[in-house]
């Protein structure tokens, strides 16, 4: 059966409908803005004799997917592709082989979506027919179990096809859920991809083993995505805006097992770092935050910096590369190699400095035992005096302090500690 991840699982949306959007007048409206399906769906089932695994998604009337036969390896899981259109009650998908897809590989005449998927597959030629009979698959404690509504996307058009180019997404203004047709609840958003549109996604952000709801908002240069979400009130029956804290979380990452929201970011090209919360009540609340440094080492008398950034494991914030200091009192550095540092510009002396951790277990959170930092020293330099950087490097198993003394422009002539 196929791996099915808490976060984020894709909704299902569908149907179109013609209503006004948001930035237009209602006039305008009319013609101006579309309702259109969007849905990603697990299939399990045949090819002809074989047994297959098939990942699904439907954007307007634009199809695309991949397949494998069974037991599927997570190369021959995206190996084989598939995009087409909807045609009536079913569609029609092209098969090609990831490393060629210039060449057909069969075609996928689907007679029928409803419930599963039932066709044929045909040979290029048309000479080779298998039957098709492939059937939803939702994992145990899958979110759309419990996601009882018909969703579908308010936008200024329809999506253009997925192709070799980049073309302009249409912006989505909305969010409406259904049930039998009738129109439950409308979320208002502002929605646009890059190239492709965003569609919301399912996941259950508030760990109550209810489904909650989030779409992206647009994509910058850089890792942090800002999204929108909702929170599901099971007394209500309805989705509710989520609370400000993690509307401000830039690309959210779910640890159920843990109880905890996290989030890598980046301030600058050199600055990156990682933010875990938990909730109190209904409140989200950061409860950690750490970011990258500079750890300087010495190799064979060169002066180097080692850009030490942190990341997300087992519910707390871990340096993998670190200086460790064993119960006999010896140092050495933990998954840093110091001849791809780079040569030391002190163009960062205010972050950079020496963390030395107590060696951990696997799964188990490390203990800082203490910190060698920068500090500042009145010394003379060919410019006069000055406050200089002395500098802790680590060098082959011990911490060796150096003053630099040597360039002026390093130094200061107010002392930077009083600051």
């Amino acid at each position: 059966m196929p791996s099915m991840r808490n976060f984020p699982v894709l909704l299902v949306l569908i149907t179109t409908l013609c209503i006004p959007a948001r930035h237009v007048s209602a006039t305008e409206a009319t013609a101006a803005s579309v309702e259109f399906p969007v849905w990603s769906h697990s299939f399990v089932g045949t090819l002809g004799s074989k047994q297959v695994e098939l990942s699904l998604s439907r954007v307007a009337d634009n199809l695309s997917g991949t397949y494998c036969y069974q037991p599927c390896s997570n190369q021959t899981r995206i190996q084989l592709v598939l995009e087409g259109q909807m045609q009536g009650a079913g569609a029609e998908l092209i098969e090609r082989d990831r490393t060629n897809q210039a060449a057909t590989t069969g075609i996928w005449k689907i007679d029928s979506l409803q419930d599963g998927i039932t066709g044929t597959w045909l040979s290029p030629d048309g000479k080779r027919r298998l039957a098709l009979a492939l059937r939803r698959y939702e994992a145990e404690g899958d979110l759309q179990v419990r996601f009882s509504y018909e969703t579908r996307l308010l936008a200024d058009g329809l999506p253009e096809p997925e192709g070799d180019g980049c073309p302009t997404p249409p912006l989505v203004s909305a969010i409406r859920l259904y049930k039998d047709g009738v129109l439950q609840q409308t979320l208002e958003t502002e929605s646009q991809g890059t190239c492709s549109i965003f569609t919301p996604v399912l996941f259950d952000a508030n760990f109550d083993g209810w489904p909650d709801l989030s779409i992206a908002q647009f994509l910058p240069a850089g890792p942090n995505i800002p999204h929108q979400t909702w929170l599901y009130d099971p007394v209500t029956g309805r989705f509710v805006d989520a609370p400000a804290t993690l509307q401000g979380i830039t690309s959210p990452d779910f640890d159920p097992e843990h109880q905890i929201v996290y989030s890598f970011w980046r301030a600058s090209c050199c600055e990156h770092g990682v933010s875990i919360y938990r909730w109190r009540g209904d409140e989200l609340e950061e409860v950690d935050s750490q970011s990258s440094y500079f750890l300087p080492v010495m190799v064979g008398g060169t002066r180097r910096l080692c850009y030490v950034a942190p990341g997300y494991r087992e519910g707390f914030i871990e340096y993998s590369g670190r200086v460790e200091q064993s119960a006999d009192g010896r140092l050495r550095l933990h998954q840093i190699d110091p001849n791809t540092c780079e040569i030391d510009d002190w163009t960062f002396l205010h972050r950079t400095h020496i963390d030395i951790w107590k060696p951990a277990k696997p799964g188990e959170k490390p203990l800082l035992l203490r910190s060698e930092s920068v500090v500042w020293k009145s010394t003379e330099t060919s410019a006069g005096q000055r406050y200089c950087p002395e500098v802790p490097y680590f060098d082959d198993g011990r911490i060796v302090r150096m003053l630099l003394s040597d360039d002026p422009d390093s130094c200061s002539a107010d002392d930077p500690a009083s600051d």
